[in-house]
């Protein structure tokens, strides 16, 4: 048993995709029962659901029943398939369970090209299906006067009400700070999502902001596996380092077979940052005090089986 095995215990991992994900086509390494049978061995105290294109409420609320001693948490993100920036979509998957909200991801509208990449990454998967009905232009959480779009300040009321978080997807950065601004106006915990990916490119500055806002700062591990960036992780100690872990999660945006299960992915993680030299302490301020914090659950695990999430708890 290692350091990274011990620090394992208690984990939890706030970004992790369940199945099915894009397609069927694209299969993750396990099974939703595998993976949850693979955390309980490894003593996880529990993750976060998700899916770019579907809710996670249904696949969660029969893992919860097979695994009691995990805390499961469904989620949605928030692009075209779920229904996009959905009032009524957020809202019933929150009465459903949904513990945590992405703004749009591959659909994002970006900078430049306005046009949204979500039709390219999803085309190698649908030959049968009519690509023109797929969304072309990107979603924006942006008004034409440079304002929250009233659709999404809805569902930040929403999320105040229910005290669910909110993650800022693969939207631009100027679009995460306004939306994290106002996401803590109401008392909405804001998690700014993978900032070092391509998707997203957030300077430290812009973390640093985020920070200011009274958001966290999610890095995520799978950008350094050989079939993704092959980033350098010392880039992600650099970016904790500037920003502090106490303002940080860890987690592992595991997705696709070519990857390890997500507990394995955790624990490559959290070794690989024991190994560059950030501490023991603050490694399990990332992966056990900050995200029970974010979802509103006790610091302790001491309780037993876990409590279902998160609703009942108040800002």
């Amino acid at each position: 048993m290692t350091v990274a095995d011990e620090l394992l215990k208690g984990a939890l991992d706030l970004h992790a995709h369940g199945s099915p994900e894009f397609t069927k086509k694209m299969p993750g390494r396990v099974s939703n029962r595998e993976w949850g049978r693979l955390a309980v061995e490894a003593g996880m105290r529990g993750f976060v659901v998700k899916s770019h294109i579907f809710p996670t409420v249904g696949a969660c609320s029969v893992l919860q029943d097979l695994f009691p001693e995990l805390v499961i948490v469904p989620s949605i993100t928030l692009n075209p398939p779920a229904g996009g920036l959905s009032p009524l979509a957020v809202e019933l998957a929150i009465e459903a369970g949904a513990g945590v909200v992405w703004m749009p991801t591959w659909s994002a509208r970006q900078q430049a090209p306005t046009r949204s990449i979500f039709l390219e990454r999803m085309q190698p998967y649908l030959t049968s299906m009519d690509p023109a009905f797929w969304p072309v232009q990107g979603l924006s959480v942006v008004d034409d006067h440079g304002k929250l779009a009233p659709e999404v300040e809805r569902i930040l009321q929403i999320c105040a009400k229910a005290r669910v978080v909110v993650a800022s997807g693969h939207l631009p950065i100027g679009s995460s700070l306004m939306v994290c601004r106002r996401a803590r106006e109401l008392g909405v915990p804001f998690v700014l999502t993978h900032p070092l990916s391509a998707s997203v490119g957030a300077t430290i500055d812009d973390q640093l902001a985020v920070v200011a806002a009274g958001g966290f700062i999610e890095h995520v591990f799978i950008g350094c596996m050989p079939m993704h960036q092959r980033m350098n992780p010392r880039q992600i100690v650099e970016a904790i380092e500037a920003v502090g872990p106490n303002h940080c999660v860890m987690s592992t945006d595991a997705i696709e077979e070519w990857n390890p299960p997500e507990p394995e992915v955790m624990r490559m993680y959290i070794a690989t940052l024991l190994s560059l030299g950030v501490g023991e302490d603050d490694v399990r301020q990332m992966t056990h005090e900050n995200p029970a914090r974010l979802l509103g659950l006790p610091e302790s695990t001491d309780s037993g089986a876990a409590p279902n999430p998160l609703h009942a708890v108040q800002p």
